[in-house]
């Protein structure tokens, strides 16, 4: 099986340029951890972002109408090698053309990897749809809850400031792209990002910053932070009396927001986002199965 990579996973030897100038020409010096899982299994990683690969493996959801993505409980696959966006929400995802291969790869890609303190300390994940009667499982479709106007807020701060923080080590000092001409170490810096980043970016580091502010951290970050512990809690409780929720794809901000925010795991077929509890993922294989046929 050929398995796609995005540009912010590492391979051995290969350019990882990210889309942005300012890794001109880096060549990482190890794999990801997930990278070498995959060739381990003996799987094959294409040429990244080749668009007939058999599956693919992101930080984000991709082709969405086309097949299916996976995105596992958070802490069940190693980030080690992947270039962090937001750490405390980046998850390795899978997407495929049908859910027994993107399944199959997150078998073999998740479990314990010693680079990754981060991870849960299960060694394999045994992915089956099964045990499970889909007929018993409880769905809830699209739930109202207290705080769901706080979801896209809370992940714009969160994911900002983290942002900011793991973006701080790009500044053409230590490797990457270095303008030609500056006179300081403070020239260098701020030239090397000003002509490596997008406006995107650059925006998202900026509220970042801001928000991580001695003037700000508390009105802004720690409130963000406990609001999404609130969050976590209200839809612990949704799970308490139901196995998994739907939510059409048109909804695909506010449930990005949910798995983001919680670490739970959720699949994306057809036009449907199913998400469960942590751990739950073989719920969401039996459920998105009878989907496909």
């Amino acid at each position: 099986m050929k398995i796609d990579l995005d540009e912010n996973i590492l391979v051995k030897g290969r350019y990882c340029l990210t889309g942005s100038k300012m890794l001109y020409n880096f060549k990482p010096p190890y794999s990801a951890a997930v990278v070498e899982k995959i060739l381990k299994a003996g799987m094959f990683v294409a040429v990244k972002s080749l668009d007939n690969a058999d599956a693919g493996l992101s930080l984000i959801f991709r082709n969405i109408k086309d097949g299916v993505n996976i995105k596992p409980t958070y802490g069940t696959v190693s980030r080690f090698g992947v270039i962090a966006n937001a750490s405390s929400m980046d998850s390795v995802r899978v997407n495929a053309k049908n859910l027994d291969d993107a399944f199959t790869v997150l078998s073999v890609i998740a479990g314990s990897d010693k680079n990754d303190p981060t991870l849960y300390p299960a060694e394999k994940y045994n992915y089956s749809p099964e045990n499970i009667n889909i007929s018993e499982l409880k769905i809830i479709e699209s739930p109202d809850f207290k705080l769901k106007d706080c979801l896209l807020p809370v992940e714009k701060i969160i994911s900002s400031a983290e942002f900011s923080a793991n973006i701080s080590r790009f500044d053409g000092l230590n490797f990457g792209f270095r303008p030609e001409n500056y006179k300081n170490i403070n020239e260098l810096i701020i030239d090397s990002r000003s002509e490596c980043f997008d406006y995107q970016t650059k925006f998202k580091a900026l509220t970042g910053a801001y928000v991580l502010s001695e003037d700000n951290f508390e009105k802004y970050y720690l409130k963000a932070a406990k609001i999404r512990r609130l969050i976590k809690r209200e839809l612990d409780g949704i799970f308490d009396n139901f196995d998994i929720i739907a939510l059409p794809i048109e909804n695909l901000d506010i449930a990005e927001a949910l798995i983001n925010l919680t670490g739970f795991p959720a699949v994306i077929i057809k036009d449907k986002i199913l998400i469960s509890k942590e751990f739950e993922e073989n719920k969401l294989y039996a459920l998105g199965r009878s989907l496909e046929k």
